[in-house]
Protein backbone atom coordinates (compact mmCIF):
# COMPACT_ATOMS: atom_id res chain seq x y z
CA UNK A 1 0.00 0.00 0.00
CA UNK A 2 2.87 2.17 0.82
CA UNK A 3 4.36 1.88 -2.19
CA UNK A 4 1.26 2.61 -4.23
CA UNK A 5 0.63 5.66 -2.43
CA UNK A 6 4.50 6.49 -3.09
CA UNK A 7 4.58 5.98 -6.54
CA UNK A 8 1.09 8.29 -6.96
CA UNK A 9 2.74 10.80 -5.33
CA UNK A 10 5.80 10.46 -7.48
CA UNK A 11 3.71 10.31 -10.58
CA UNK A 12 1.60 13.83 -9.86
CA UNK A 13 4.78 15.58 -8.75
CA UNK A 14 6.00 14.69 -12.55
CA UNK A 15 2.58 15.42 -14.12
CA UNK A 16 2.86 18.47 -11.83
CA UNK A 17 6.58 20.07 -12.72
CA UNK A 18 5.92 19.21 -16.38
CA UNK A 19 2.95 21.39 -16.33
CA UNK A 20 4.93 23.65 -14.58
CA UNK A 21 7.29 23.88 -17.56
CA UNK A 22 4.47 23.73 -20.23
CA UNK A 23 3.08 26.68 -18.90
CA UNK A 24 5.95 28.75 -18.04
CA UNK A 25 4.24 32.20 -20.47
CA UNK A 26 6.87 34.25 -21.04
CA UNK A 27 5.49 36.71 -23.68
CA UNK A 28 2.13 37.92 -25.00
CA UNK A 29 0.95 38.87 -28.65
CA UNK A 30 -0.03 42.74 -29.22
CA UNK A 31 0.11 43.21 -32.49
CA UNK A 32 -0.81 40.88 -35.55
CA UNK A 33 -0.11 42.10 -39.26
CA UNK A 34 -0.09 38.92 -41.74
CA UNK A 35 0.41 35.35 -41.57
CA UNK A 36 2.57 34.60 -37.79
CA UNK A 37 2.39 30.74 -36.33
CA UNK A 38 4.18 29.57 -32.92
CA UNK A 39 6.12 25.96 -32.52
CA UNK A 40 5.21 25.39 -28.69
CA UNK A 41 7.42 23.08 -27.09
CA UNK A 42 4.83 19.81 -27.38
CA UNK A 43 5.82 20.17 -31.20
CA UNK A 44 2.22 21.59 -31.95
CA UNK A 45 2.63 24.40 -34.73
CA UNK A 46 -0.37 27.09 -34.19
CA UNK A 47 -1.78 30.41 -35.68
CA UNK A 48 -0.72 33.13 -33.45
CA UNK A 49 -3.53 35.92 -32.61
CA UNK A 50 -3.67 38.51 -30.49
CA UNK A 51 -3.47 38.32 -26.81
CA UNK A 52 -1.78 34.24 -27.59
CA UNK A 53 0.94 33.84 -25.08
CA UNK A 54 3.71 32.41 -25.73
CA UNK A 55 6.07 30.11 -23.69
CA UNK A 56 9.68 29.63 -22.84
CA UNK A 57 11.26 27.48 -25.58
CA UNK A 58 8.90 27.85 -28.22
CA UNK A 59 9.83 29.46 -31.77
CA UNK A 60 8.07 32.39 -33.25
CA UNK A 61 7.67 32.43 -37.26
CA UNK A 62 6.51 34.81 -39.99
CA UNK A 63 5.46 34.92 -43.09
CA UNK A 64 6.33 37.47 -45.98
CA UNK A 65 5.12 40.84 -45.08
CA UNK A 66 3.75 39.88 -41.52
CA UNK A 67 5.23 40.95 -38.49
CA UNK A 68 4.39 40.09 -34.74
CA UNK A 69 4.82 42.57 -31.82
CA UNK A 70 5.57 40.40 -28.58
CA UNK A 71 5.22 42.26 -25.11
CA UNK A 72 7.70 40.09 -22.34
CA UNK A 73 6.70 39.76 -18.61
CA UNK A 74 9.01 42.58 -18.01
CA UNK A 75 7.06 44.67 -20.30
CA UNK A 76 10.43 44.89 -23.06
CA UNK A 77 9.45 44.80 -26.39
CA UNK A 78 10.28 42.10 -29.28
CA UNK A 79 9.14 43.11 -33.10
CA UNK A 80 9.33 40.31 -34.50
CA UNK A 81 9.84 40.97 -38.81
CA UNK A 82 8.56 39.60 -42.12
CA UNK A 83 10.10 35.85 -42.69
CA UNK A 84 11.76 35.41 -39.48
CA UNK A 85 12.19 33.22 -37.13
CA UNK A 86 13.01 33.27 -33.91
CA UNK A 87 13.13 31.42 -30.68
CA UNK A 88 12.99 32.26 -26.89
CA UNK A 89 15.13 30.12 -25.40
CA UNK A 90 14.88 31.69 -21.64
CA UNK A 91 13.45 34.80 -20.71
CA UNK A 92 12.66 35.73 -16.73
CA UNK A 93 12.57 38.63 -14.38
CA UNK A 94 15.98 37.78 -12.38
CA UNK A 95 18.33 36.44 -14.87
CA UNK A 96 19.67 37.59 -17.98
CA UNK A 97 17.22 35.95 -20.77
CA UNK A 98 18.19 34.55 -24.50
CA UNK A 99 16.42 35.12 -27.58
CA UNK A 100 17.74 33.29 -30.36
CA UNK A 101 17.44 34.46 -33.89
CA UNK A 102 17.44 32.06 -36.71
CA UNK A 103 17.15 33.95 -39.38
CA UNK A 104 15.51 37.48 -40.45
CA UNK A 105 15.09 40.14 -38.35
CA UNK A 106 13.94 41.77 -34.78
CA UNK A 107 13.68 45.39 -33.21
CA UNK A 108 14.01 45.19 -29.46
CA UNK A 109 13.02 47.79 -26.71
CA UNK A 110 14.48 46.77 -23.55
CA UNK A 111 12.34 47.98 -19.98
CA UNK A 112 14.01 50.20 -18.20
CA UNK A 113 13.15 48.15 -15.24
CA UNK A 114 14.83 45.18 -16.73
CA UNK A 115 18.14 47.05 -16.67
CA UNK A 116 18.14 46.99 -12.47
CA UNK A 117 20.73 44.44 -12.61
CA UNK A 118 24.33 44.35 -11.95
CA UNK A 119 26.02 47.56 -13.76
CA UNK A 120 28.62 46.27 -16.63
CA UNK A 121 26.24 42.75 -17.52
CA UNK A 122 24.04 42.04 -20.06
CA UNK A 123 20.29 41.83 -19.58
CA UNK A 124 19.69 40.34 -22.29
CA UNK A 125 21.45 38.20 -24.57
CA UNK A 126 20.65 38.13 -28.60
CA UNK A 127 22.35 35.72 -30.45
CA UNK A 128 22.16 33.56 -34.14
CA UNK A 129 24.57 31.29 -35.67
CA UNK A 130 26.96 33.28 -35.92
CA UNK A 131 27.11 36.18 -33.90
CA UNK A 132 25.85 37.39 -29.75
CA UNK A 133 24.82 40.89 -28.19
CA UNK A 134 24.47 41.62 -24.81
CA UNK A 135 22.25 43.95 -24.41
CA UNK A 136 23.03 46.60 -21.81
CA UNK A 137 20.68 49.50 -23.66
CA UNK A 138 17.31 49.89 -24.92
CA UNK A 139 16.54 50.33 -28.39
CA UNK A 140 17.87 47.69 -31.40
CA UNK A 141 17.71 45.97 -34.93
CA UNK A 142 19.54 42.89 -35.15
CA UNK A 143 19.31 40.44 -38.26
CA UNK A 144 20.89 37.18 -39.12
CA UNK A 145 21.02 35.95 -43.24
CA UNK A 146 20.18 31.98 -42.36
CA UNK A 147 22.29 31.50 -46.23
CA UNK A 148 25.25 33.09 -45.74
CA UNK A 149 24.81 33.49 -41.79
CA UNK A 150 25.75 37.15 -41.85
CA UNK A 151 24.40 38.85 -38.52
CA UNK A 152 24.10 42.70 -37.97
CA UNK A 153 23.56 44.70 -35.38
CA UNK A 154 22.08 48.53 -35.68
CA UNK A 155 21.84 50.49 -32.41
CA UNK A 156 19.21 53.44 -31.53
CA UNK A 157 19.72 54.03 -28.25
CA UNK A 158 21.85 53.14 -24.92
CA UNK A 159 24.45 50.25 -25.06
CA UNK A 160 25.16 46.89 -26.83
CA UNK A 161 28.18 44.56 -26.67
CA UNK A 162 28.80 42.26 -29.69
CA UNK A 163 30.55 39.56 -31.15
CA UNK A 164 31.06 36.91 -33.53
CA UNK A 165 30.63 33.05 -32.20
CA UNK A 166 31.94 29.67 -33.28
CA UNK A 167 32.06 26.63 -32.68
CA UNK A 168 34.37 26.67 -30.08
CA UNK A 169 32.63 28.96 -28.15
CA UNK A 170 31.40 27.72 -24.49
CA UNK A 171 27.29 28.90 -25.22
CA UNK A 172 27.09 28.54 -21.12
CA UNK A 173 28.52 31.70 -20.38
CA UNK A 174 27.42 33.79 -23.21
CA UNK A 175 28.93 37.04 -20.81
CA UNK A 176 32.48 35.99 -21.12
CA UNK A 177 32.30 35.96 -25.17
CA UNK A 178 30.12 39.20 -25.18
CA UNK A 179 32.94 41.24 -23.16
CA UNK A 180 35.88 40.09 -25.77
CA UNK A 181 33.33 41.80 -28.65
CA UNK A 182 32.89 45.26 -29.53
CA UNK A 183 30.72 47.88 -27.46
CA UNK A 184 28.42 49.39 -29.81
CA UNK A 185 27.37 53.29 -29.69
CA UNK A 186 23.99 54.77 -30.47
CA UNK A 187 24.02 55.90 -34.70
CA UNK A 188 26.45 52.45 -35.08
CA UNK A 189 26.14 49.07 -36.65
CA UNK A 190 28.45 46.43 -36.72
CA UNK A 191 28.16 43.07 -38.87
CA UNK A 192 29.77 39.87 -37.94
CA UNK A 193 30.82 37.24 -41.06
CA UNK A 194 32.28 34.30 -41.75
CA UNK A 195 35.12 35.23 -43.94
CA UNK A 196 35.93 38.03 -41.04
CA UNK A 197 37.69 36.42 -37.82
CA UNK A 198 36.12 39.33 -36.36
CA UNK A 199 33.06 41.48 -36.47
CA UNK A 200 33.92 44.97 -38.05
CA UNK A 201 34.74 47.49 -35.97
CA UNK A 202 31.41 49.83 -35.33
CA UNK A 203 31.19 52.54 -37.34
CA UNK A 204 28.60 54.98 -38.31
CA UNK A 205 25.29 54.00 -40.13
CA UNK A 206 24.02 56.21 -42.98
CA UNK A 207 22.39 59.08 -41.47
CA UNK A 208 19.86 58.63 -43.95
CA UNK A 209 19.50 55.02 -43.35
CA UNK A 210 20.03 55.51 -39.54
CA UNK A 211 16.49 57.93 -39.54
CA UNK A 212 14.50 55.17 -41.64
CA UNK A 213 15.11 52.29 -40.02
CA UNK A 214 14.15 53.94 -36.58
CA UNK A 215 10.97 55.05 -37.71
CA UNK A 216 10.29 51.68 -38.95
CA UNK A 217 9.55 49.76 -35.96
CA UNK A 218 7.60 47.00 -38.26
CA UNK A 219 10.06 46.62 -40.92
CA UNK A 220 6.47 46.37 -43.37
CA UNK A 221 5.27 49.79 -44.96
CA UNK A 222 1.72 50.53 -44.23
CA UNK A 223 0.53 51.45 -47.52
CA UNK A 224 2.55 51.55 -50.68
CA UNK A 225 4.64 54.07 -51.46
CA UNK A 226 7.12 55.20 -54.02
CA UNK A 227 8.93 57.46 -52.33
CA UNK A 228 12.45 56.85 -51.31
CA UNK A 229 14.20 58.81 -49.12
CA UNK A 230 16.20 61.80 -50.60
CA UNK A 231 19.84 60.70 -51.91
CA UNK A 232 22.55 62.10 -49.40
CA UNK A 233 24.40 65.92 -50.45
CA UNK A 234 26.45 67.03 -48.45
CA UNK A 235 26.76 70.46 -47.36
CA UNK A 236 30.42 70.76 -48.22
CA UNK A 237 30.32 73.91 -50.56
CA UNK A 238 30.61 73.27 -54.32
CA UNK A 239 35.01 73.36 -54.60
CA UNK A 240 35.70 72.46 -51.16
CA UNK A 241 37.00 68.86 -50.41
CA UNK A 242 35.65 67.98 -46.69
CA UNK A 243 38.95 67.96 -45.67
CA UNK A 244 39.65 71.22 -45.97
CA UNK A 245 36.64 71.89 -44.54
CA UNK A 246 36.67 69.77 -41.55
CA UNK A 247 40.40 71.87 -40.81
CA UNK A 248 38.71 74.93 -40.45
CA UNK A 249 37.33 73.76 -37.61
CA UNK A 250 38.42 74.69 -34.12
CA UNK A 251 40.26 71.71 -32.24
CA UNK A 252 42.02 70.86 -35.44
CA UNK A 253 44.33 68.27 -33.48
CA UNK A 254 41.30 66.60 -32.05
CA UNK A 255 39.28 65.97 -34.98
CA UNK A 256 42.07 65.00 -37.03
CA UNK A 257 42.24 61.33 -35.50
CA UNK A 258 38.58 61.01 -35.87
CA UNK A 259 38.33 62.29 -39.54
CA UNK A 260 41.24 59.99 -40.33
CA UNK A 261 39.19 56.97 -38.71
CA UNK A 262 36.20 57.70 -40.48
CA UNK A 263 37.74 56.89 -43.91
CA UNK A 264 37.50 53.27 -42.31
CA UNK A 265 40.68 50.91 -42.22
CA UNK A 266 41.87 47.32 -42.25
CA UNK A 267 44.62 46.26 -39.61
CA UNK A 268 45.27 42.71 -39.18
CA UNK A 269 41.71 41.04 -38.15
CA UNK A 270 40.23 44.84 -37.00
CA UNK A 271 38.36 45.87 -40.11
CA UNK A 272 36.25 49.05 -39.99
CA UNK A 273 34.14 50.41 -42.46
CA UNK A 274 33.60 53.72 -43.87
CA UNK A 275 31.80 56.11 -41.94
CA UNK A 276 28.27 56.79 -43.46
CA UNK A 277 28.47 53.51 -45.32
CA UNK A 278 24.60 52.07 -46.13
CA UNK A 279 24.08 48.21 -44.87
CA UNK A 280 21.68 45.67 -46.60
CA UNK A 281 20.10 45.25 -43.71
CA UNK A 282 18.48 41.82 -44.90
CA UNK A 283 22.19 40.05 -45.47
CA UNK A 284 24.54 42.08 -44.25
CA UNK A 285 26.49 43.29 -46.70
CA UNK A 286 28.28 46.56 -46.65
CA UNK A 287 28.11 48.66 -49.69
CA UNK A 288 31.26 50.21 -50.34
CA UNK A 289 31.84 54.11 -50.46
CA UNK A 290 34.07 55.23 -53.02
CA UNK A 291 36.74 57.63 -53.88
CA UNK A 292 33.64 60.58 -55.11
CA UNK A 293 32.32 60.78 -51.99
CA UNK A 294 32.64 63.77 -49.78
CA UNK A 295 32.84 64.26 -46.42
CA UNK A 296 29.82 65.95 -44.18
CA UNK A 297 31.37 67.86 -41.10
CA UNK A 298 28.35 68.27 -39.70
CA UNK A 299 27.40 64.41 -39.26
CA UNK A 300 30.71 63.14 -39.28
CA UNK A 301 30.25 60.93 -42.68
CA UNK A 302 31.10 60.34 -46.01
CA UNK A 303 28.28 61.05 -48.63
CA UNK A 304 28.60 59.53 -52.08
CA UNK A 305 26.11 60.11 -54.91
CA UNK A 306 26.74 57.51 -56.70
CA UNK A 307 26.41 54.64 -54.32
CA UNK A 308 22.81 54.49 -54.52
CA UNK A 309 20.03 55.46 -51.59
CA UNK A 310 17.54 53.87 -49.02
CA UNK A 311 13.69 53.47 -49.44
CA UNK A 312 11.26 54.96 -46.95
CA UNK A 313 11.84 51.50 -44.64
CA UNK A 314 15.64 51.76 -44.65
CA UNK A 315 15.97 49.12 -47.41
CA UNK A 316 19.27 49.98 -49.92
CA UNK A 317 18.26 50.74 -53.47
CA UNK A 318 21.17 50.23 -55.72
CA UNK A 319 21.61 52.91 -58.47
CA UNK A 320 20.52 51.72 -62.22
CA UNK A 321 21.99 49.00 -63.54
CA UNK A 322 22.78 47.37 -60.18
CA UNK A 323 20.32 44.71 -58.65
CA UNK A 324 20.99 43.09 -54.77
CA UNK A 325 19.87 39.88 -53.96
CA UNK A 326 18.27 38.37 -50.82
CA UNK A 327 21.50 36.93 -49.41
CA UNK A 328 23.52 40.47 -50.80
CA UNK A 329 24.96 39.63 -53.76
CA UNK A 330 25.26 42.96 -55.78
CA UNK A 331 25.44 42.32 -59.68
CA UNK A 332 25.92 44.95 -62.78
CA UNK A 333 24.72 44.75 -65.93
CA UNK A 334 26.89 44.95 -68.43
CA UNK A 335 26.77 44.32 -72.14
CA UNK A 336 23.47 42.66 -71.28
CA UNK A 337 24.84 40.05 -68.83
CA UNK A 338 25.07 40.48 -64.76
CA UNK A 339 28.45 40.39 -63.13
CA UNK A 340 28.92 40.20 -59.67
CA UNK A 341 30.82 43.30 -58.07
CA UNK A 342 33.54 43.09 -55.89
CA UNK A 343 32.07 44.43 -52.22
CA UNK A 344 35.81 43.61 -50.41
CA UNK A 345 36.13 45.81 -47.17
CA UNK A 346 38.70 48.72 -48.07
CA UNK A 347 39.41 52.15 -46.99
CA UNK A 348 38.13 54.88 -48.96
CA UNK A 349 41.18 56.19 -50.52
CA UNK A 350 41.14 52.39 -52.09
CA UNK A 351 37.78 51.84 -53.53
CA UNK A 352 37.37 53.62 -56.97
CA UNK A 353 33.98 55.41 -57.36
CA UNK A 354 31.00 53.40 -57.11
CA UNK A 355 30.63 52.41 -61.03
CA UNK A 356 34.10 51.81 -61.41
CA UNK A 357 34.24 49.09 -59.15
CA UNK A 358 35.69 46.16 -60.40
CA UNK A 359 33.21 43.00 -61.16
CA UNK A 360 34.96 39.43 -60.28
CA UNK A 361 33.69 35.92 -61.10
CA UNK A 362 31.13 33.64 -58.96
CA UNK A 363 34.31 32.35 -57.07
CA UNK A 364 35.07 35.75 -56.25
CA UNK A 365 37.80 36.59 -58.47
CA UNK A 366 38.34 39.41 -60.31
CA UNK A 367 37.56 38.62 -64.15
CA UNK A 368 40.00 38.65 -67.32
CA UNK A 369 39.71 40.35 -69.86
CA UNK A 370 39.63 38.56 -73.06
CA UNK A 371 43.08 36.82 -74.46
CA UNK A 372 44.74 38.65 -76.83
CA UNK A 373 43.75 38.66 -80.52
CA UNK A 374 45.81 38.08 -83.65
CA UNK A 375 46.53 41.25 -85.72
CA UNK A 376 45.71 39.24 -88.43
CA UNK A 377 42.03 39.59 -88.93
CA UNK A 378 41.67 36.98 -91.55
CA UNK A 379 44.14 34.87 -89.28
CA UNK A 380 42.13 31.90 -90.53
CA UNK A 381 43.34 28.20 -91.88
CA UNK A 382 40.71 25.05 -92.37
CA UNK A 383 38.01 27.70 -90.50
CA UNK A 384 40.16 27.78 -87.29
CA UNK A 385 41.57 30.69 -86.01
CA UNK A 386 45.50 30.51 -86.07
CA UNK A 387 47.58 31.37 -83.15
CA UNK A 388 49.14 35.27 -82.94
CA UNK A 389 51.56 36.12 -85.59
CA UNK A 390 54.94 37.60 -83.68
CA UNK A 391 56.93 39.90 -86.07
CA UNK A 392 60.55 39.51 -87.09
CA UNK A 393 60.40 35.56 -87.35
CA UNK A 394 60.33 32.76 -89.69
CA UNK A 395 56.92 31.93 -91.23
CA UNK A 396 55.31 28.95 -93.44
CA UNK A 397 52.85 29.88 -95.50
CA UNK A 398 49.03 28.37 -94.91
CA UNK A 399 49.26 24.15 -96.45
CA UNK A 400 52.96 24.47 -96.40
CA UNK A 401 53.32 22.09 -93.43
CA UNK A 402 55.22 19.28 -95.27
CA UNK A 403 57.84 21.81 -96.93
CA UNK A 404 61.13 21.03 -96.38
CA UNK A 405 63.30 22.47 -92.96
CA UNK A 406 65.48 24.88 -93.98
CA UNK A 407 69.26 23.71 -94.82
CA UNK A 408 72.09 24.29 -96.71
CA UNK A 409 70.59 24.03 -100.10
CA UNK A 410 66.86 25.12 -98.33
CA UNK A 411 66.68 28.26 -97.41
CA UNK A 412 64.02 29.59 -95.00
CA UNK A 413 61.79 32.00 -96.79
CA UNK A 414 62.20 35.40 -94.54
CA UNK A 415 59.31 36.83 -92.89
CA UNK A 416 56.64 35.93 -90.26
CA UNK A 417 56.68 33.00 -88.10
CA UNK A 418 53.45 31.54 -86.33
CA UNK A 419 53.69 29.88 -82.93
CA UNK A 420 51.78 27.73 -81.70
CA UNK A 421 51.11 26.71 -77.87
CA UNK A 422 49.36 25.37 -75.01
CA UNK A 423 49.03 27.61 -72.03
CA UNK A 424 48.24 25.97 -68.72
CA UNK A 425 44.96 27.28 -67.65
Amino acid sequence: MKKIIFLSLSLTFILFAFAGQRGNKVAIVKIKKGSATVINTDGSNIELKKGDWIEQGSVVKTSKRSFVKLSFIDKSTVNVGPSSEMKIEKFSKNEAGVLNVISGKIRSKVSKNYLNMKKNRSKLFVKSKSAVMGIRGTDFVFTTNKKTGASTAVLFEGSVVFNKLNKKNKLSNLEAIVNKGYRIKPGQFSVSRFDLKKPTVPSKLSSKQFKALEKNESFIAKKKTKNLVKKSRSITPEGLSGETVSSNNSNKASQAESYNKSKGFVQGDRVKPVDGSIVHIDSGTIIPIGSDAVYDSNSKEWVSSSTGTVDSLGSYVPPKSFTITDDGKLLKEIGGQKQFVNLEIKPLNEVPSFDKIETVGSDGKPLRGPSPASTNKNNKEGGLDLPPVIQGEETRPPGSHNAAPPGPNNSAPSGKTRVRANINK
